[in-house]
């Protein structure tokens, strides 16, 4: 019986050594009234929390730009026909028209 014991011990031991190689592996030895707790799973590698990263964009870029000219109008009169100031009265009323560039030869 002395020789089992020593023999069982023996295997503990090894199996105890290569409990990294074997650490999926759950082993529970009994003789008679003497237990042997199974080997502890290694702990679970916890893993450290990433860090926190701030990026600042620029702030945002306003370009000032002058606005668009008010549009300019010529005022023609049809009766008598002709353009202000060469007409200075129209009794009718004057219409508004979009000034044109005149034609390049």
């Amino acid at each position: 019986m002395r020789l089992w014991t020593v023999l069982l011990i023996a295997v503990v031991i090894l199996v105890a050594g290569a409990a990294p190689a074997l650490a999926w592996a759950r082993v529970v030895v009994g003789i008679g009234p003497l237990w042997f707790p199974p080997y502890p799973y290694p702990y679970p590698y916890v893993y450290p929390p990433a860090p926190v990263v701030i990026e600042r964009s620029a702030p945002p870029a306003y370009v000032e730009s002058e606005p668009p000219p008010p549009q300019q109008y010529w005022y023609y009169c049809e009766d008598p026909k002709g353009y202000y100031p060469y007409v200075s009265q129209c009794p009718r009323g004057w219409m508004q028209v979009v000034p044109q560039a005149p034609p390049t030869r």
